[in-house]
């Protein structure tokens, strides 16, 4: 069953127990959601095919048991975007716990070898330069997924645009920006990080992470 009869269905079994719908439609689609993300995997194709198809999928299951909301449509977009940035801010928490403790390590190491950034053990300095790697890798997954899930509320609302009202269309849209403003929220978050990150008040060792950060920077 694809993920749009799968939602359907769903959408359908707690419209018919008719025990707070609202709530436990949006419960589900937050849970459910989640697990189908880790699924799909992170490419932006993907994300963006499984984000409309989920939007369907809670379209058909409404209209499908008689309970036409197209606010409950516009919340579940919402929540599309909340979940995705949930797991983003997740995955970034540990990305960068990770930075610090291995910048905390090589200071550590700085001063016990009380000499220049080269006397200092490769394994430490490779565990650094791991460690931006995948903060950096994060940042640019999460901004990627971010902008799928409102690409993919967007191609939503434009194939639903003559079926929709107009003040559901446009907060399909709205939603969708949000997505996006979290994008630009995410990259200037990441900037601040890495400026933190790669500071140091020794000069040979700011101009070490700086090239670290030339050597790991993501590619146009």
């Amino acid at each position: 069953m694809g993920i749009k009869d799968r939602v359907k269905s769903e959408v359908q079994k707690i419209i018919a127990r008719g025990h707070q719908v609202e709530q436990e439609v949006i419960a589900f689609v937050r849970d459910d959601y989640k697990k189908t993300l880790d699924d799909v995997g992170k490419g932006m194709n993907t994300v963006r095919e499984t984000t409309s198809e989920y939007l369907s999928g809670v379209e058909e299951g409404l209209n499908a048991a008689g309970h036409k909301s197209e606010e409950l449509l516009q919340k579940t977009a919402h929540a599309l975007v909340d979940v995705a940035r949930e797991l983003c801010n997740k995955s970034l928490e540990a990305a960068q716990k990770n930075a610090h403790d291995a910048k905390s390590s090589l200071n550590a190491a700085l001063e016990k070898v009380q000499g220049p950034i080269d006397n200092v053990d490769e394994k430490i300095k490779k565990r650094m330069q791991d460690a931006h790697s995948r903060l950096t890798k994060t940042s640019e997954a999460g901004k990627t997924r971010l902008k799928a899930v409102g690409d993919g509320i967007d191609a939503y609302a434009g194939k639903k645009k003559d079926e929709l009202s107009d003040s559901a269309n446009a907060a399909l849209h709205k939603a969708a920006d949000r997505s996006m403003d979290l994008v630009q929220k995410l990259a200037k978050s990441t900037e601040e990080q890495n400026k933190k990150l790669l500071s140091h008040s020794l000069d040979t060792v700011a101009g070490w992470l700086a090239k670290l950060a030339d050597k790991v920077k993501p590619k146009d």
